[in-house]
Formats: C-alpha cells, structure tokens, sequence
C-alpha cells in the first residue's frame, strides 16, 4: 500500500515505455502494469482496477511538467472540489486537489463534423510526496451505462486554444505520470489535462462523469459469492450533470451541474 514515505515506481518491464515517444493508452497501461495500482487492462482497452493497490516496484515513473499558479489566484470558471477527509476514509490516505471547468461541446471538423464532449481540469499534488497519476475517466447515465474517455490526440490543440493556449494541456495518454509535489510557498506546481468522449447518451436527461485516480483510498467489501475474491471499491470523484433541451440539438449551455455539483463515493 502506498504512503507518504513510499517510493513512486513501476516495475522494470515499463522500461519499454521510454522507447516510445507517444504510446496509446493501452500500450502504456499494459508495459507499466498500470504503476501497480491494482489496475488490469480489459479487452477495450481500459484499465480496470480489481484488486487492492500494491507498493511499486523498481522504476521511477516519468515526472509531469507542471505549470507554476499562484496559490490564491481565483480560476475563472473552475470548479473546485473539496479534499477534505470522510469518515469513511482509511487514516493516512492521499488526495489529490482537483478543479475543472464546465463540460464543453465541440465540433470537429471532418467528413462527419464530430462533436466531442471535454473535461478540462487542473490537478495540483499538495500531499507532500510525488504521486503516481493514472486518471480514468467514465461518463455514467442513469441506467448505469459507462462511457469511458476516449484518446483523440488531434483535438488536444483544437482545445487547448479555446481554453488557454498559455498552459500546456495533456491528454488521456500523456497525462499519465508522476505529479511532483507543491512545495513553493504561495505558488501551486498545476498540471492541466482534458477528458474526451466521442460517445455519451444524448437521451440523458441526467449522467455523472467518475473520476478515478486522484487518491489512494479503497475499501474492500465481502465476496459477492462463495469462493470469489472480494469486492474492492476505490475512493472516486463523481461529478453530477443536469442536461436540459433537446437531444437532436445537444448545446453546452443546456448541461449543468446538479447541486450539490460533486461529492467522493467508493466505486
């Protein structure tokens, strides 16, 4: 189990991974073993985490760049999450600080004029220690239908300069790393990133976008069956959507956030 004090690794087989310059999700989660966070690779390609977290071993995972913000400096538009410890938390977990813009809709511009739905969010590591960031990313409707983010590397740029062409934006893939810690006094050490999905349930009049990767926390529950192994659920960020108007005419200024907009659940 990760703590403070532990070293972040991977084992020696993701030393593959520093011979290719821009691996796909699946590569990069298959050659490091997902920094063993208890995460297997399922058949399409998105890390599935079954088991409870192990301590690393061996290798450094590579460093994210961070972009330097001031500490008190107000985020127009972002929303922030609250850190702060549940009662059902483990002692001693970490959480990561986490604050994202409203979901966009964008239309990309190809034979099939595309829309894309986007999450763009700033993380900032004020645990003390570097910390292993794996995100995942699902988008669930009220029917439990999961929609997991989706590697679309061209339309980085494309958001990047909506957003704030200023800020180096990272995507699903480049995302994944070691976030160093915030140590400056009144400065955050931030490292921006954007969800996609190319896919969602335009009928959902309501849906959730799950956010794991951002703490340690788990919990392990009783086995669902005789001889199964148990259930294990990890401390996950869930952000709440309304969607309102008319499905044949999605528009971002019809989805809002539900209130309360978010709180943290074991999923």
């Amino acid at each position: 189990m990760l703590n403070s004090k532990s070293k972040q690794t991977i084992p020696a087989d993701s030393r593959s991974v520093s011979r290719v310059s821009n691996p796909t999700r699946r590569e990069f989660l298959t050659a490091a073993g997902v920094a063993g966070l208890g995460l297997s690779i399922g058949s399409n390609g998105v890390a599935q985490q079954n088991r409870a977290p192990d301590a690393p071993p061996i290798q450094l995972v590579p460093e994210l760049k961070t972009t330097p913000v001031r500490h008190d400096q107000p985020l127009h538009n972002f929303q922030m999450v609250n850190v702060k410890p549940l009662p059902k938390d483990r002692e001693g977990i970490w959480v990561l600080d986490f604050a994202f813009k409203p979901l966009r809709i964008k239309q990309i511009e190809n034979p099939n004029r595309q829309q894309i739905h986007y999450l763009y969010y700033k993380v900032v590591n004020r645990t003390g220690a570097p910390r292993i960031f794996v995100p995942q990313f699902y988008m669930v409707n009220e029917a439990g239908t999961k929609y997991p983010d989706t590697v679309i590397p061209r339309v980085i740029p494309l958001i990047r300069a909506r957003e704030d062409a200023t800020i180096p934006l990272l995507g699903s893939v480049t995302v994944m790393g070691t976030i160093p810690p915030s140590t400056k006094q009144d400065v955050d050490d931030a490292v921006y990133g954007v969800a996609v999905w190319d896919k969602w349930d335009p009928h959902a009049d309501r849906f959730s976008i799950y956010v794991r990767g951002l703490s340690d926390g788990y919990k392990e529950l009783p086995p669902s069956a005789p001889g199964k192994p148990p259930v294990v659920k990890y401390k996950t960020l869930k952000i709440d959507f309304i969607r309102r108007g008319d499905e044949r005419n999605l528009s971002e200024r019809e989805i809002q956030l539900n209130d309360p907009p978010t709180e943290w659940v074991y999923w």
